[in-house]
Formats: structure tokens, C-alpha cells, sequence
């Protein structure tokens, strides 16, 4: 880090003519490196807190698990009593007609 900066530090003044900056970095990638970083501390952010809690996101992962079962079950009861009303509704409609 400290040699990059002495190198940029050596170049600007070892530069004959006078245009002290030459290189104009765009907005976008500063932004675009900007939000790099920011993914990337996220990211180690949440690998953090996976090591130092492990017990409570396996926890977590079987409440999804569990919800998602639980409404599974609701839809497909669902479905079945529906089915089962629509048949008799048919038998009731052909018994009579």
C-alpha cells in the first residue's frame, strides 16, 4: 500500500510536462468499485456471522423448512377437499338429471 502510494507520489513529480492529471476516472466506476466494496463487506459480513452462529441459522433454516411444509399441507388439503366436493357435486348433478 505504502510503496503504491511513493510510486504514484514518485511519478507525478518525475512527469516533464505540466498536466498533473492526465487520468479522469468516470463516476460510474467509481460507483461501480464502490458498490464492489460494499458486496464484499457484505459478504464477509454474513460469512462472520455464520461461523460465530451456527446452531441459530440451522435453527432458522428448519422454521423455513417447517413453514414451507405447513403451507404445502394447507394447499394440498385444500385441493383434495375441492376435488372431492366438485366429484359428489358431479354425482349429485347426474343422479338427478
Amino acid at each position: 500500500m505504502l510503496n503504491n502510494f511513493l510510486s504514484k507520489v514518485k511519478n507525478r513529480f518525475s512527469k516533464s510536462n505540466g498536466s498533473s492529471y492526465d487520468s479522469v476516472v468516470p463516476a460510474d466506476q467509481i460507483e461501480k468499485r464502490q458498490q464492489e466494496m460494499r458486496d464484499q463487506e457484505r459478504i464477509r459480513a454474513e460469512e462472520e456471522y455464520r461461523n460465530e452462529h451456527p446452531d441459530q441459522i440451522m435453527q432458522e433454516k428448519l422454521e423455513s423448512f417447517e413453514n414451507k411444509t405447513n403451507k404445502l399441507k394447507k394447499k394440498l388439503n385444500i385441493a383434495i377437499i375441492t376435488v372431492f366436493g366438485l366429484i359428489i357435486i358431479v354425482f349429485l348433478i347426474l343422479f338427478f338429471i
